[in-house]
């Protein structure tokens, strides 16, 4: 039997509330569980969200991110040095920031999140101690298992204060969740973990089919969350630190040194994540000294939409470019290419960078990578027959950059010009050992705005030494 209160809540929330996560949660999450995915596939995700780009790049950048200091200008290259889990962890953590900023419950919302992720950063970091290789998807099941205690309380209008009052008398809750809404929370988190395909993890977890080992690292986790909130008392923290030791196989002093490490390190995260107020909701025991202050996070600019070339930003990826083909292992040809089509959305203001390789024949250019608008069109839809296509014909077999201009649209056939949109497009060959493989195109079709010459210059300049790196790589094997 359909529950129509239930219902309710989960359509307001997808289609009102939270459209905005619950289109990150899928993307990012259909992204990195397909085996095809790139670094721009999810970094194109991300740059769909102009603060999200800007806080993700910021978080890259800090020491706990990126120990080495090395500056990271793209997306491309921080899903490359700090990989897809942890991308995805920082991602979704941060889009749920975004969208529960408000509600009428301010205070309790914030307590919720800070147990959700002070719980979730404790299994994440007995994970890792058990050296698990699932730690980042346990950190998001424990998170998510909160999800919807936190959506009610930035959501809920009347709803909320009616069972506030009912849970300050002392009411059980899910008693009280049933008289006041119909139906209990944890039912709202379930409809939303099967809505929004939040992953079988979290779907185990919430239906009791959880491994007994990811069972017990969770619900340790949350144990040790809720003795945070009770205030530490010291028979809790003895309690959590028995539970520790047992499952982390720990002396229970080192198991207490763990779970306080760990409340720490949840502390600073919740800043990095965006939230000094859930860093500060989050506890530690009144008799330790609390050495946290607010992480050091360098400022990264948004580049993401601005409507004016930034040629210093441009000079930031190409040196971060020759410090990826200075690393062990180096990099592959793809990041390489990736990090360009960022660099010309982000550095060049272009609305739209395009990676396109010539096919085996060399009749045809076949669209293989898309950042900004229309990427999954682009890819299913765009390939450009040589012969019917001059302006691209020359620039392949001649070997130099285009600046197709409006007046040069008869260069395309009605079919690219239909599928592109009108010029100016600006091309530019691919070169490996001396044999053209595809062309970079970018172009500012969505905004309309005007291709300078300086420009047309610096794309060139840009895609060159992308074509001198990849060169390299290819020569290293």
């Amino acid at each position: 039997m359909v529950n129509t209160a239930l219902s309710d809540w989960v359509k307001q929330l997808s289609e009102v509330d939270m459209p905005i996560f619950s289109g990150t949660v899928a993307n990012v999450t259909k992204a990195l569980n397909s085996g095809k995915s790139s670094a721009s596939d999810v970094a194109n995700i991300i740059l769909q969200d102009a603060s999200l780009t800007s806080r993700v790049l910021k978080a890259v950048n800090t020491v706990h991110f990126n120990p080495t200091k090395h500056s990271i200008s793209t997306v491309s290259r921080a899903v490359m040095v700090m990989g897809f889990e942890q991308i995805k962890v920082l991602t979704l953590s941060m889009a749920l920031i975004d969208n529960l900023q408000a509600g009428e419950q301010r205070t309790q919302l914030i307590q919720e999140m800070a147990f959700a992720f002070h719980a979730a950063t404790q299994a994440r970091e007995f994970a890792k101690h058990l050296k698990r290789n699932d730690a980042e998807d346990i950190f998001i099941a424990t998170l998510l298992s909160r999800l919807g205690y936190m959506a009610f309380w930035a959501f809920a209008d009347k709803e909320s204060q009616v069972l506030l009052n009912d849970l300050q008398k002392g009411n059980e809750s899910t008693q009280a969740e049933l008289k006041v809404l119909g139906f209990r929370i944890v039912d709202l988190t379930k409809a939303l973990c099967h809505d929004w395909a939040l992953g079988d993890l979290l779907n185990d977890y919430l239906n009791n089919q959880l491994s007994e080992k990811n069972t017990q690292l969770i619900s340790l986790a949350i144990d040790v969350a809720e003795s945070a909130q009770h205030g530490w008392n010291e028979a809790e923290l003895e309690l959590v630190a028995i539970q520790a030791s047992s499952i982390c196989e720990l002396s229970i002093e080192k198991a207490k040194n763990l779970v306080l490490l760990n409340v720490n390190k949840a502390k600073e995260l919740t800043i990095l994540y965006g939230s000094e107020q859930i860093s500060r909701a989050i506890q530690l025991p009144d008799y330790l000294d609390e050495h946290h202050e607010k992480t050091d996070v360098p400022d990264v600019n948004n580049h993401n939409k601005k409507l004016e070339a930034d040629f210093d930003y441009l000079m930031k990826v190409s040196q971060e470019m020759v410090q990826a083909l200075e690393d062990i292992p180096l990099p592959s040809i793809n990041i390489m290419l990736e990090m360009t089509l960022e660099g010309l959305i982000r550095g060049l203001a272009m609305d739209r960078a395009i990676f396109m390789i010539l096919n085996e024949a060399k009749t045809d250019l076949i669209c293989k990578s898309v950042l900004g608008e229309q990427t999954e069109y682009l890819k299913q839809r765009l390939t450009i027959t040589l012969d019917k296509n001059p302006a691209f014909s020359q620039c392949v077999e001649q070997r130099h950059a285009v600046f197709l201009s409006v007046d040069e649209a008869g260069q395309l056939s009605k079919q690219i010009q239909t599928t592109l949109g009108n010029p100016p497009h600006l091309l530019m060959p691919v070169v490996v050992k001396n044999k053209v493989i595809g062309i970079f195109m970018a172009d500012r079709h969505q905004t309309q705005r005007e291709i300078s010459q300086q420009e047309f210059i610096a794309f060139q300049q840009f895609c060159q030494q992308t074509n001198m790196g990849i060169s390299f790589l290819a020569i290293q094997g």
